[in-house]
């Protein structure tokens, strides 16, 4: 009688140390998959995080087209730096495709073409090697002014009306949603 109560208190403090390693695994697994990282990737089965921090200033102020900033806070171009990096070790250089979808002025795409974004010097889109170091993402964005057939020549205008324009985009939102794509490298033959 004594064997047996040994025996189940054996099992009892077993299933103790079971619980506590359990929870303990299933409490790092989590705090392992909520790290910093915002884009889970997959490379042939193989998970790793895509570790992306805005390291530049916030901007703060309005955004003018250029030779309209007069009063204090405007500005003709907002700039944001972003640094990107993969948690894991790649055996080869990969594609990181960045591109600028979404473009709005307030809650509309209807004059999104008179927002210019240039990243990292290419328009709308760029393509960076990545390959185990962090990769620096400078978008530099401007607005450009309304112009419509009776101020410039028709080929040279953006809008129908640039007064309605004008009126439509003053003081709106500008919002854009930045896509990160990693790409494996096309083989050069």
């Amino acid at each position: 009688m004594l064997k047996a109560r040994h025996i189940q208190i054996i099992i009892i403090i077993l299933l103790i140390v079971g619980l506590a390693f359990t929870s303990t695994a299933a409490i790092a697994y989590w705090n392992d998959v909520n790290t910093n990282s915002n884009v889970i990737i997959e490379f042939g089965g193989e998970q790793a995080s895509l570790q992306i921090t805005e390291t530049g200033t916030s901007f703060t102020g309005t955004l003018v087209p250029e030779g309209n900033a007069i009063f204090d806070g405007e500005h003709e171009t907002a700039t944001f730096v972003y640094t990107v990096s993969i948690d894991k070790t790649l055996v080869k250089s990969v594609n990181l495709v960045v591109e600028a979808i979404e473009v709005k002025i307030g809650d509309s795409t209807e004059y999104a073409h008179l927002v210019d974004i240039m990243i990292n010097g290419t328009k709308d889109e760029h393509t960076n090697e990545l390959f185990n170091s962090e990769v620096v993402i400078t978008v530099v964005i401007r607005l450009i002014e309304p112009l419509d057939e009776s101020e410039v020549d028709p080929e040279f205008a953006n809008v129908e009306d640039s007064v309605l324009a004008f009126e439509t985009i003053k003081g709106a939102d500008l919002s854009f949603t930045l896509s990160f794509t990693v790409l494996p490298k096309e083989s050069e033959e």
